[in-house]
This record gives C-alpha cells, sequence and structure tokens, in this order.
C-alpha cells in the first residue's frame, strides 16, 4: 500500500516538478538560458502567471515586467509581504538559481489557499523579470523598478542585435513610462524575504 504524502512532501515533490518545467523556457536547448524580454522569458512569466492564479492569487505585470501574484490577506488592501527572485538567468544557470524563490512560494501559498488558510496581511510573490545583466549589460532591472530606483538611462542601452532595451520594452507591450507607477509605496511592505541559491549548470 502506498504511503500517503504529508503537505509538506507534496509541496515539495511540486516545486521540484515546476523547476524543470520552467526549465523548458529556454534560449539554448540542453542548457538554461532564458535572458530578459526574449521568447523564453515570456514562456516562463506566462508558465508563472498560470501557476500563480491557480493557487488563488491575483496577477499583474508591471511596467517592468515583473510577475506579481497576490495573495490577499483577512482585511481588504492589507500592507503585503513581499517573496520572490528572479526568472531570468545567466547563460548555461542552474535550474533553481532565482527560481526557486519564485516557485516556493507560489507552492506554498497554493497549500494555505487549499486550507482555506489567510493571514493578517497579504502575501506577494514577485518574479523579478530581470537580475542577471545578461541582455543588455544592466542588471537588477525587475528589483529596482519594485524599489523606484530604476535608471532610466539604461533604456538606451542595446543587445547584441541591436535593439535598446526600450524598443524591446515597447515591443513586449511595457511602456517604459510606466516604471515609476511600479514602485511599492513602503507604508505598503511589510519586509521582503528571498529564497535563492546561487547555481551554475546542473546535470
Amino acid at each position: 500500500m502506498a504511503a500517503t504524502l504529508t503537505p509538506a512532501t507534496e509541496t515539495g515533490a511540486r516545486i521540484m516538478a515546476w523547476a524543470d518545467t520552467l526549465a523548458v523556457h529556454t534560449e539554448q536547448p540542453g542548457m538554461l538560458t532564458r535572458t530578459y524580454l526574449t521568447e523564453a522569458h515570456h514562456g516562463a512569466a506566462a508558465q508563472l502567471t498560470e501557476w500563480m492564479q491557480a493557487a488563488g492569487m491575483t496577477v499583474r505585470r508591471d511596467a517592468a515586467g515583473n510577475v506579481i501574484g497576490r495573495y490577499e490577506g483577512t482585511a481588504p488592501d492589507a500592507p503585503a509581504l513581499l517573496t520572490g527572485s528572479h526568472f531570468d538567468t545567466v547563460r548555461d544557470g542552474g535550474r533553481y538559481d532565482g527560481n526557486l524563490g519564485v516557485i516556493l512560494p507560489v507552492a506554498c501559498v497554493a497549500q494555505w489557499n487549499r486550507q482555506g488558510k489567510r493571514f493578517p496581511f497579504a502575501i506577494e510573490v514577485v518574479g523579478f523579470a530581470e537580475e542577471e545583466g545578461v541582455r543588455f549589460k544592466a542588471t537588477l532591472l525587475g528589483s529596482r523598478a519594485i524599489a523606484g530606483t530604476f535608471d532610466t538611462n539604461v533604456l538606451d542601452n542595446v543587445d547584441d542585435s541591436g535593439k535598446t532595451m526600450r524598443e524591446v520594452m515597447r515591443a513586449a507591450g511595457f511602456d517604459p513610462a510606466g516604471l515609476p507607477a511600479a514602485a511599492h509605496a513602503r507604508e505598503q511592505v511589510l519586509a521582503f524575504v528571498e529564497v535563492h541559491i546561487e547555481q551554475g549548470p546542473s546535470a
């Protein structure tokens, strides 16, 4: 007779399976490379959106392309505990670097949602659209947008094909003029917690 999985074991198995699924979204078959606003990046964002919605979260994208899932607290519009990490990668990166910090809290929220559990604060899981700086040689774009410190000078940086960040963002449906509105007000943020693994290529 098969053993019954505990909620923790079930959640852990889901996280590992999701990491494998997310790794399919890559620009280079045989290795994980996912840079800002490429087709692979868009695919990963769509997958994260699907998981967040299934977990009972409302999902939005800000002007930087961050994927933000919100799990409301017991009081509407309560301040939020923010958590998350980046879902872009370095070239030939590890499948848990950054990605784990997004999918782990989504899986936890999914479990709480199944239990009907809410908190006196909201939870926002942020999939930061860019951290590594591979495509445009500018780092931490997602978290800078959330923090209100995005340096708009980097919008004129070009990728290897000669396209500017500004052009690529607009083509993807993101308006650089909206970046200031992506900043979170201090009074609406309780804290930020990140689960993160620094990891290179893995077998």
